[in-house]
């Protein structure tokens, strides 16, 4: 069988498996990725300024604080996201209805050159948030974040649930 094709064969499973839907998983995956963010600080800086000559500031603010910020923002919000939410019923108030929120299964997520690190973390921030399996293609003109995302943040973050579609 393809490469791909079981790639994307093993990430269906374990999505249908449930092992990405509960809490305590989405929580644990963005809390790696909040440590990932801090514990590689200047290495994400450094891939930046050789991508893109971004200095550290520039860096911190257009790129590593938003995330750091989106990764906040869902572990203190995710179990309110997860909640079912009532609906309207009829006039006969003799029934109930609710709204459930599931997750998509497999999402892909493709990142821009421009904001290497941004456009492919804050997004995964909801994919993880949301339940999904994840494939990531980042840029093919970011190296040095592609590399740096490659090697360091799969270290990180539960391989079953997360693949790395590289340029090379």
């Amino acid at each position: 069988m393809d490469p791909i094709e079981d790639t994307l064969q093993r990430l269906r499973e374990a999505f249908n498996a449930g092992r990405t839907r509960p809490a305590t998983f989405r929580a644990a995956q963005l809390r790696a990725l909040g440590r990932f963010l801090q514990d590689n600080k200047q290495l994400l800086q450094d891939a930046l300024a050789q991508d893109l000559h971004k200095s550290a500031f520039e860096s911190d603010i257009s790129e590593l604080i938003l995330c750091e910020n989106e990764v906040d923002l869902a572990l203190r919000n995710l179990q309110a996201w997860m909640q079912d939410k009532p609906a309207a019923t009829n006039l006969t108030k003799l029934d109930s209805a609710f709204i459930r929120k599931e997750p998509f299964g497999l999402v892909l997520i493709i990142a821009p050159w421009n904001y290497p690190l941004n456009l492919t973390l804050v997004p995964l921030v909801g994919a993880l948030a949301a339940g999904n399996c994840v494939v990531l293609k980042p840029s093919e003109i970011s190296k040095a974040t592609e590399k740096v995302l490659a090697e360091v943040l799969p270290q990180y973050l539960d391989q079953g649930a997360l693949v790395w579609a590289g340029s090379s």
